[in-house]
């Protein structure tokens, strides 16, 4: 039933796209699918870079349309966790979502520690001809395709002590992600990874469960965690955006005009994100060194060294080597060339 429902959605669009509403053939100019509203969910909270940057993909989107689509944004997790959107999406429930889970491992791992060099040099593996590999599986297997990404900032570490080497962490409590490559990326630094729901982070940082914790330095500021840390270490060891993932079916009840609509609506939303990021950055370290807290730049080469056996080891074991090293060379290059 629900194939025959969009069967008949797109015969009447195409109906419609070459008719002027009288019975008169058109040009094809005006071609457009059925319409309606799309709902557009995320994690981050209204104000936030990445939703800056929903809010431009609604407005480019709207407007390239004349109209036919209508965009309606949910933010802070307003329809459930990352994993019930991402399940809303798939089922076609809701037709979009932003958030940092790209739908599968192969993606995932391109946070491993100092393997992309920026959110850039993300773009470029994903735009390449794995990233097709990649959401043609997606696309397969789960019913979705990540059409674009939104930047976060790099990871770094907060602690009550400077931190300008590896050594400097070793035997230190430090919170992460119960994930793999985010645990032994401490393990290789000589701290010991320690569980905290996030909700829980701040009480932890305060009572000295841990001794720190890592996150983008937006988060670190918007979670109040300075207000019990004294430190921060710019050791920009992972860089993750968030990924703009779209029901394939959606996406395919689109006309080929309206598809490289919602592309280029998405390519300018990570344009916008980023100029704000790279503002509300330079902006949140100055007001963080009036406050007094030392910001300091670690030496990246130790820490880049220190983790290259996780880089290896989970490198190889996700993609296979030839692959891996091609990566590799992908995630460091020069995109200035």
């Amino acid at each position: 039933m629900k194939r025959l429902a969009l069967f008949l959605v797109l015969l009447i669009g195409v109906l419609s796209a070459c008719s002027d509403g009288n019975g008169n053939q058109s040009d094809g100019s005006s071609e457009n699918s059925g319409g309606g509203t799309i709902s557009f969910s995320t994690w981050a909270n209204e104000g936030e870079a990445a939703y800056v940057g929903m809010e431009r993909f609604k407005e480019l989107v709207e407007e390239e349309t004349d109209g036919n689509y209508t965009v309606e944004l949910f933010a802070g997790n307003q329809l459930g966790t990352t994993a019930e959107q991402m399940e809303q999406v798939k089922m076609g429930s809701i037709e979009m979502m932003s958030s940092g889970d790209p739908g599968m491992i192969e993606i995932e791992m391109l946070s491993l520690p100092y393997l992309m060099d920026s959110n850039e040099h993300w773009t470029h593996v994903l735009e390449s001809d794995i990233g097709d590999e990649w959401n043609e599986k997606l696309k397969e297997e789960q019913g979705v395709i990540n059409i674009g990404t939104l930047p976060r900032g790099p990871r770094v570490i907060s602690s009550n002590t400077e931190i300008n080497e590896p050594a400097d962490m070793e035997g230190m409590k430090f919170r992460t992600p119960q994930r793999d490559y985010y645990v032994e990326t401490f393990e290789a630094l000589g701290a010991s990874p320690t569980p905290v729901d996030f909700g829980e982070l701040y009480s932890a940082l305060e009572t000295g469960i841990v001794d720190g914790q890592e996150n983008p330095l937006e988060t670190i500021v918007a979670g109040g965690f300075m207000e019990v840390q004294s430190n921060i270490s710019l050791t920009n060891h992972m860089f993750k955006p968030a990924f703009i993932t779209i029901n394939n079916e959606f996406f395919e009840s689109l006309t080929e005009e309206e598809q490289e609509i919602f592309r280029d609506a998405s390519k300018e939303a990570n344009q916008v994100a980023a100029e704000q990021l790279k503002d509300e950055e330079e902006q949140m370290i100055n007001d963080l060194e009036n406050d007094d807290i030392t910001i300091t730049e670690p030496n990246i080469d130790a820490f880049r060294d220190a983790t290259q056996s996780v880089r290896d080891n989970l490198g190889s074991e996700t993609w296979g080597e030839e692959r891996y090293d091609r990566i590799v060379e992908m995630g460091q290059a020069n995109l200035n060339e």
